[in-house]
């Protein structure tokens, strides 16, 4: 059958014909190619291409590319090398060159060299060296910005009239130098990037990858790994930031980061918003990479966050919209000496919310919690970045050691104003002191960080019902030092329980002699007399009832008036039973040499503690009644012993002696009656005047319930040397005996003997009822006390007499 073809339809192509068309087609192509590469390839001349590629650099940054000698390949495929090559720093940079590198191989594009471009892929750099640095002034060195139209490329470098571009594609970096100076954020530092490969970079998300560790210490690696945005565009835009980092110390794994957000100005680091998340072992362990940063001892950091850029387009401002911080142990904080947290944690899930802090630890050996509420997450990080230059809220409770303190208000800002509540079963206080069941509230007030006042103070305790006001005035007092101002009232006060029970003086034993001076106490070092003139001040303080050593008192008060370095205690007054204190007392450390008086009418004060003032080993526990009036002046202890003068009379009634001291003072032959380390105490009574050194007593007193007293002598001051008159006597029952001593030696090493004080020189000794003897203690305390009012002793207990043998015996007489 024949074929058919109908008039108007097209011809079917023959299979010869349509090969032969796929044939011509291809060599076309081939030809084209061909042609292009080979244009192309006449534009590699390595002289030309590095004109070109000078003034495209130039053209697209503005900066001058310096470029040695350049080598171009075409097999195994085309490619670019060079040699030192250079890239100049802004103007008024730290160095001439921002880049510097040995050597540059890049595989070369070849098609788009038509097109006016220079394409390199897969770009290696050779010991690059770079330098990043911004000036205080927000210039960096990577804000490039193209030159004006009418600028030629320097260097006598022909400006092609067609401008020409230079795109890398990737870059692969080993062993560089990587410099910062950031004179802005005052940081600056120097590390080595093992390696460093960047691709894509002619997309929109390039890719990091990087490895690096400090000059001087490759054993503390940083690894970064991520993508950016695109490096660079011709026009700026915000860039996504997705980047992880993890550090290795010695091998092991010490931290992690991520990042993830936007960066809307990459050329300045600014309009970031990125979510954080920070996990780092032990934070001192950065210190391997910022050594000059001296980080705390912080374990097991768990930190997401969110970072945004709320500054103007001057002025940076990090903010936070949202923080979640969890650590382990703080071994130590720097702003506050003494204190260590087990834990801390703070949280703010968004910028609205006030930020909830909570942690525990110790401070001074006290284990304490805290946990409460600041600011908002903007107004904690302004308040913080201006060191309370504004305003906070705030809400906190302390717990320690079975009390609390909460304290809620407002800091910062100028004017800060807190109230605070405080409750605890028991609070120890310096100096020895102790509040029971204590509850107490104030309002304090801050203005300007100079003026600080605390009002509406209430107080209660099982030792006092206390309320006042207090304010300070940092430069309110004589030229200008602070100023100290206040009214402090007690209902009841009882002073004897808010003295902590201190512990008992160890017995000094029979055979040893007592530590009269503290070992190593420098009686030539200077007093700190000038912190009386590093502050005024005028506090009252008064007490509706009070208990002082055991006694009752009512009406009290005392009026502290400190001015120049002169301080005045007026009055200094309480009505008891039986007798009132009052005393005036001066320290005037105004001048180069200061001056100290007292006039004491009466003044009470605890044995234990005058003992401690004078460097004494402690011999009496009681209350001591002061009375009389003295004068010093010196700026040392040895300069006010020996200066002291006036008269001074000590008395003690219903007291304690320690026996074997006592012992050592009159001699074995009263051991009897000494005997214990506790002796009790029925009344003494000694009268001195003070001079030249010396205290000439001339009266003294003294009665046990086995041992009566009486005496006169002297005292050095300085060496403490004894020259002492005494008549002991004995009494057992209703009689006793006597036999007159005098003692030489030294208090710490006292040297009795009996002294020939009868008739013809002769040694007495005098056995009778001790009735007849005398009860030296109306004398004692008239004269101790100069007329002035004071408590009576107990009555004298009677006995039975004894046998004159027994009382022989007792003396040590006969065995």
């Amino acid at each position: 059958m024949l074929p058919v073809v109908l008039e108007g339809e097209p011809k079917p192509p023959r299979p010869k014909r349509r090969l032969l068309r796929l044939l011509r087609l291809f060599v076309v192509l081939v030809l084209l190619g061909g042609a292009g590469v080979m244009g192309a390839w006449m534009r590699l001349d390595p002289v030309g291409l590095r004109e070109k590629a000078v003034a495209a650099v130039w053209h697209q940054t503005g900066r001058v590319l310096k470029v040695g000698a350049v080598q171009v390949h075409l097999l195994p495929y085309p490619s670019v090398s060079v040699r030192d090559l250079a890239l100049s720093d802004m103007p008024g940079g730290a160095r001439p060159e921002m880049l510097t590198a040995t050597e540059l191989d890049a595989r070369l594009a070849l098609l788009p060299l038509l097109r006016h471009e220079i394409r390199l892929e897969d770009v290696r750099l050779t010991h690059p060296d770079l330098l990043m640095e911004r000036m205080a002034d927000g210039r960096a060195n990577w804000q490039m910005q193209p030159p004006a139209e009418s600028d030629s490329p320097p260097g006598g470098v022909s400006f092609p009239s067609t401008p020409w571009r230079v795109r890398i594609c990737s870059v692969r970096v080993r062993d560089a130098d990587l410099r910062w100076d950031d004179r802005r954020a005052h940081a600056s530092g120097a590390v080595t990037l093992d390696s460093l490969d960047l691709s894509g970079l002619t997309g929109a998300n390039p890719t990091i990858e990087m490895q690096g560790h400090r000059q001087g210490d490759s054993s503390a690696i940083v690894s970064v790994s991520g993508q950016v945005g695109q490096l660079f565009a011709a026009e700026r835009s915000a860039w996504p930031v997705r980047l992880q980092a993890s550090l290795r110390i010695e091998g092991r794994d010490a931290g992690s980061a991520t990042l993830d957000g936007t960066l809307s100005d990459p050329m300045r680091l600014r309009g970031y918003d990125v979510a954080v998340h920070l996990a780092i072992g032990r934070l001192a362990d950065l210190n391997r990479l910022f050594v000059h940063a001296g980080l705390p001892d912080v374990h097991d950091i768990d930190l997401t966050a969110r970072v945004v850029d709320l500054g103007s387009d001057t002025a940076p401002m990090p903010g936070l919209r949202q923080v979640r911080l969890r650590t382990g142990a703080i071994g130590s904080v720097p702003v506050v000496r003494g204190l260590v947290l087990d834990r801390l944690a703070v949280d703010a899930p968004t910028p609205a919310d006030h930020v909830a802090i909570e942690t525990a630890g110790h401070y001074a050996g006290q284990p304490f919690a805290l946990h409460g509420t600041l600011g908002t997450p903007a107004e904690t990080l302004a308040a913080a970045r201006s060191v309370l230059g504004s305003a906070m809220p705030l809400d906190l409770v302390v717990d320690v050691a079975g009390g609390s303190l909460r304290l809620g208000g407002t800091v910062g800002g100028g004017q800060s104003a807190l109230d605070g509540h405080l409750t605890a079963g028991r609070l120890s206080l310096p100096g020895n002191l102790v509040l029971d069941h204590l509850t107490a509230d104030a309002h304090l007030a801050v203005r300007g960080g100079a003026d600080i006042r605390l009002t509406d103070l209430r107080l209660d305790s099982a030792q006092m019902t206390l309320d006042g006001d207090l304010s300070f005035l940092r430069q309110g007092g004589t030229n200008g030092v602070p100023l100290l101002n206040g009214r402090l009232h007690a209902s009841r006060l009882d002073v004897d329980t808010v003295r902590a029970a201190a512990p008992a003086a160890e017995p000094s034993g029979d055979g040893g002699a007592p530590s009269a001076v503290r070992e190593g106490a420098a009686d030539d070092a200077p007093l700190p007399f000038e912190r009386l003139r590093q502050m005024d001040g005028d506090l009252d303080l008064t007490a509706d009832r009070m208990r002082l050593y055991d006694e009752d008192y009512h009406a009290a008060e005392a009026h502290f008036v400190l001015r120049g370095g002169h301080l005045t205690i007026d009055p200094l007054h309480a009505d008891g039973v039986g007798r009132s204190l009052d005393a005036v007392l001066s320290v005037d450390a105004s001048g180069a040499v200061p001056r100290l008086s007292a006039d004491v009418r009466t003044l009470v004060l605890p044995a234990d503690w005058l003992a401690q003032a004078f460097d004494l080993t402690p011999m009496l526990r009681g209350s001591l009644q002061l009375v009389g009036s003295v004068q010093t002046q010196g700026n040392d202890r040895a300069a006010l012993r020996d200066n002291l003068g006036g008269h001074l009379g000590l008395s003690m009634v219903r007291g304690q002696i320690d026996g074997n001291t006592l012992g050592r003072l009159l001699g074995p032959d009263a051991s009897a009656a000494t005997r214990g380390t506790s002796v009790a105490l029925r009344c003494l009574g000694v009268h001195m005047t003070l001079g030249d050194g010396r205290a000439a007593l001339d009266t003294i007193g003294l009665q046990t319930f086995r041992l009566a007293m009486t005496g006169h002598g002297t005292i050095g001051l300085a060496q403490q040397d004894l020259d002492l008159h005494l008549m002991p006597q004995l009494l057992i029952g209703g009689s006793g005996a006597s036999m007159p001593i005098v003692v030489a030696g030294t208090i710490r090493a006292p040297q009795p003997r009996p002294e020939a004080a009868g008739p013809g020189h002769r040694f007495m000794l005098t056995i009778g009822p001790s009735a007849a003897m005398g009860d030296p203690c109306p004398d004692a305390l008239k004269a101790a006390r100069e007329e002035q009012p004071g408590p009576a002793p107990d009555a004298a207990p009677k006995a039975k007499a004894p046998k004159v043998m027994n009382i022989l015996r007792g003396l040590g007489l006969f065995r």
